[in-house]
C-alpha cells in the first residue's frame, strides 16, 4: 500500500538512526542481566546447563542456545502484544492519554509501590527449583526453553520500569522499528548467557552476590516510590486518600505474604494466610478503585451565601468535615452518598453546603464553634425556616437526614 510503501521508504533514509536505536536496545537487554533480580541467577543456570550436557561439548552448547532462544520468545511475545495494539486495535499507546484517567493513575501508582516493596524485601517472588537448583525439573531442550523464558520474566521486577517506557515509545514507531527494537533487547539480554556458553571460564569473572547487590535492589526501591509519588499528585484529595489508604493495606497483605509464611510452615497454615491476605487485598482494593462520585452538588463554605438562603427561606444543610476525620469518610459514604439523599436534597431545593474544618484557619472552623456552637466534626447542620438548626452529631445515619429532609414542605 501507498502508507506501507512510505514507512520503508522513511525508513531505509535514515539508517543510521535505525541503527543507534538497535544499539541502545541492545544495551538496554544487556542492562537486564546487571539487574539484582537476575545476576545471582546466571551462574546457576550456566552451571545447570553444563552439567546437563554431561560435559558433552555439543549439547552444552545446544542447550545454552536454546535457553537463549527462550529469551528471545519471551521479547517476542512483548514484540506481539505492540502489533496487536497498534494493527489490531488502530491506535497507538500513548501514556498521556491514559494519564488523564484516575483509575490507570491508581493502579500504576500501587503497582510501582508494590515493586518497590518488593525490592525492600517485603516480599520476594521466588526462584523456582528448577532454575535455583542444580538437580530437579526442567531437563533436556524444553526444559532449557522453559528456563530462557523464566529468567527473562524474573527481570521484570527490576527492569519494569525500562520496559514500560520502551513499550510505549515503540507504540510511536512503525511495526518495522517497534519489533526489531523488541527483538534486539532480546538478544542484548541472551548474549552474555551465550558468551559464557561458549567460553565457562568467564563465570568466575562475574560479580559475586553479595550485600552491594541488596542494597542497589533497596535503591532502586526507592525510586520506584518517587516515581509512584509523581504520579499520585495528578489525583484529586479523596482519590489521593483512599490510594494510600489501599497501599498501607496491600502492603500489610504482601507483608503477610512474605513473612508469615516460611518453608517449614504447614500446608494447610499456608494456604490460609496467603488466601486472607488476597481477600484482604481485594477488598481493599474494591473499595479504592470503586468510583466514588459525589451525588450532591456541594457549595463551597461561604457564611454569605448561607445568610443569604436563610434571607430567602431556603433550608440549607452543612456538611462539617475534616479530611484528617475518618469518621466524617464513613458518613459521608453512608449518608451523603445514598441515590435517596441526594434525590432528596435536590427535590427539597435544599442548598448543600460543604464546611472543610482541616485547618483552623478557614472559614468553617471558626464558624462551626462561633456560630453553630459545634466543637468538633463530623456534625450535619440543617437550617429550616422558621426553626432553630437541628445538629446531627458523630456517626449518624441516612435515616435522621431523610426525617428531616421529608419534614421540609
Amino acid at each position: 500500500t501507498p502508507v506501507f510503501a512510505e514507512k520503508i521508504s522513511v525508513e531505509k533514509a535514515s539508517w543510521p538512526m535505525i541503527a543507534i536505536k538497535l544499539a541502545m536496545a541492545f544495551l538496554t537487554g544487556l542492562l537486564f542481566n546487571v539487574m539484582p533480580c537476575v545476576l545471582p541467577v546466571i551462574p546457576l543456570v550456566i552451571t545447570k546447563l553444563i552439567k546437563q550436557a554431561q560435559e558433552k561439548r555439543g549439547r552444552s552448547i545446544g542447550l545454552g542456545f536454546t535457553f537463549c532462544l527462550g529469551i528471545l520468545i519471551f521479547f517476542a511475545c512483548i514484540a506481539i502484544a505492540n502489533i496487536v495494539l497498534k494493527v489490531g486495535f488502530g491506535s497507538a499507546l500513548q501514556w498521556g492519554d491514559y494519564l488523564r484517567y484516575p483509575v490507570f493513575i491508581k493502579s500504576m501508582s500501587v503497582l510501582m509501590i508494590a515493586l518497590g516493596l518488593f525490592m525492600f524485601g517485603v516480599f520476594q517472588i521466588a526462584v523456582p527449583s528448577s532454575v535455583a537448583s542444580k538437580t530437579g525439573s526442567g531437563e533436556g531442550y524444553g526444559g532449557a526453553l522453559g528456563m530462557g523464558v523464566l529468567a527473562a520474566l524474573l527481570s521484570t521486577p527490576c527492569s519494569f520500569g525500562i520496559l514500560a517506557a520502551v513499550f510505549a515509545w515503540a507504540q510511536t514507531q512503525s511495526l518495522f522499528i517497534s519489533t526489531a527494537v523488541m527483538l534486539v533487547m532480546g538478544i542484548g539480554m541472551a548474549t552474555p548467557y551465550a558468551v559464557l556458553i561458549l567460553i565457562p571460564k568467564l563465570l568466575s569473572s562475574l560479580p559475586k552476590p553479595g550485600d552491594w547487590m541488596e542494597k542497589v535492589k533497596q535503591a532502586m526501591g526507592f525510586v520506584l516510590l518517587i516515581i509512584a509519588v509523581k504520579l499520585l499528585k495528578a489525583l484529586s484529595s479523596e482519590a489521593l486518600i483512599s490510594t494510600l489508604n489501599f497501599s498501607v493495606i496491600l502492603a500489610f497483605g504482601l507483608w503477610m505474604w512474605g513473612s508469615w509464611v516460611t518453608f517449614n510452615t504447614a500446608k494447610n497454615r499456608k494456604y490460609a494466610i496467603r488466601i486472607f491476605a488476597v481477600v484482604l487485598i481485594a477488598v481493599a482494593g474494591w473499595f479504592c478503585f470503586l468510583e466514588d462520585k459525589d451525588l450532591v452538588n456541594w457549595q463551597s463554605y461561604n457564611s454569605g451565601t448561607i445568610a443569604n438562603a436563610v434571607e430567602k427561606e431556603q433550608p440549607v444543610l452543612i456538611k462539617f468535615d475534616a479530611k484528617w476525620c475518618v469518621t466524617c469518610a464513613v458518613v459521608d459514604r453512608k449518608v451523603f452518598k445514598v441515590q435517596e439523599v441526594a434525590d432528596l436534597i435536590e427535590a427539597k431545593n435544599v442548598l448543600a453546603i460543604k464546611g472543610d474544618t482541616t485547618t483552623k484557619d478557614l472559614p468553617a472552623t471558626a464558624d462551626l464553634w462561633n456560630i453553630y456552637k459545634q466543637t468538633g466534626v463530623p456534625v450535619t447542620v440543617i437550617l429550616l425556616p422558621g426553626k432553630e438548626p437541628i445538629n446531627l452529631a458523630g456517626l449518624i445515619d441516612k435515616k435522621a437526614v431523610i426525617k428531616v429532609l421529608n419534614s421540609i414542605e
